[in-house]
């Protein structure tokens, strides 16, 4: 059998060093498979460095260099190979392992980045949760964490007010400045030709509006996207002069113990403003985990299920994961048609025995 050699060894170091650096995440990994004399290159953990800090621009920031620490992690080729496939929502998938302990609120942190027009206009670091941050894993016995963990979970990443007399949309005030760092840019999204044609840019933020929220557990080192990437909604907000409301998620499988349906939906909500000139003017960014009724999930099943995202299955695919995520649409609107069909049953049966009740009433009581 002939024996395949690798021709790329004879180019030089500098040059293999110009090609590596140019390739994506996916052709990098695929090169390190090729040879174990490209293995060494390819794995080079600063040229997945700079693919995160790329792809990511919150890794870059100075609040998120002790958080992606060799220490903390295998390294960025770990981080890259958790963060960059989204969840898969498939219901026939069961080989993947059910968590149903809560892990402390401490050992989250997220990384959100936002792009528009494929230019990153906003990169946060959120370290740990901020409503819990005071309480530990020693705490879950005490009355107060118990409070706090029927409480509604609400992850709550930017709130933010601004001076309508600013165009630019630069006065920006946050509501975690204690726990985050943001870098915010306000892009104009409408373009003169388009002002006062359309007073709705629904369209514009559907194409253009990206959105990453990676979530990572420090302790174990493992990170799960948890954003769609691109929109899943996009609401005008008619009452309101030029809100929208935009949604991003995922869907995870949970075990029944913690939900009855065994699917909860991660909802990344957005608020933004659209000014008269055209720039983009952030009001929120949250994010928060639902039941398959559009409930709010407490904080101590949301703690579970940020959890199981961390295992959950995951494509590189995006036309897959947009399947899936129809899938739970699907699934969703069946589960409501049985329960109303069931409701219905039920209220022809109330009726029916109130009717039998008052003819019986009726026919022994009253005079005939």
């Amino acid at each position: 059998m002939e024996q395949l050699h690798c021709h790329l060894n004879h180019l030089s170091r500098d040059l293999l060093d110009e090609i590596f650096v140019r390739l994506d995440g996916s052709t990098l990994a695929s090169a390190a498979c090729t040879c174990s004399d490209l293995q060494g290159l390819a794995r080079d953990q600063s040229l997945w460095k700079q693919l995160c800090h790329s792809t990511w621009p919150s890794t870059a920031l100075n609040e998120a260099r002790h958080l992606i620490s060799p220490s903390a992690m295998d390294g960025f080729d770990k981080f890259y190979a958790d963060s960059f496939p989204l969840i898969l929502h498939d219901k026939d998938a069961s080989d993947f392992p059910i968590k149903t302990h809560i892990i402390s609120p401490s050992n989250f942190a997220s990384f959100v980045d936002v792009y528009y027009s494929n230019k990153c206009i906003l990169s946060s670091v959120l370290d740990g949760i901020p409503s819990a941050a005071e309480f530990s894993g020693d705490d879950e016995t005490s009355d107060l964490m118990r409070w706090l963990l029927n409480c509604p979970f609400k992850l709550v990443l930017l709130d933010v007010d601004y001076d309508e007399g600013i165009e630019d949309g630069s006065e920006l005030q946050s509501a975690n400045n204690a726990y985050g760092y943001n870098q915010i840019e306000a892009p104009s999204i409408i373009s003169i030709e388009q002002k006062g044609k359309s007073p709705n840019h629904c369209n514009e933020l559907v194409e253009g509006l990206r959105l990453s929220w990676v979530l990572l557990d420090k302790k174990r080192g493992r990170a799960v996207n948890l954003s769609s990437w691109k929109p899943l909604l996009v609401k005008k907000i008619w009452t309101t002069d030029g809100d929208y409301t935009i949604h991003f998620g995922c869907i995870v499988p949970v075990d029944e113990s913690v939900l009855p349906q065994k699917l909860a939906k991660c909802l990344i909500l957005a608020r933004c403003n659209i000014a008269e000139e055209g720039y983009l003017r952030w009001k929120e960014i949250s994010m928060h985990f639902e039941d398959t009724t559009g409930a709010y999930i407490n904080q101590g099943k949301s703690l579970i299920i940020m959890n199981q995202a961390l295992y959950c299955l995951r494509s590189n695919k995006r036309h897959v994961v947009d399947k899936g995520y129809q899938r739970f649409v699907k699934q969703k609107q069946e589960m409501i048609r049985k329960k109303k069909f069931k409701e219905t049953i039920a209220d022809w049966l109330c009726l029916s025995i109130e009717i039998a009740i008052f003819i019986t009433f009726g026919y022994y009581v009253l005079p005939i």
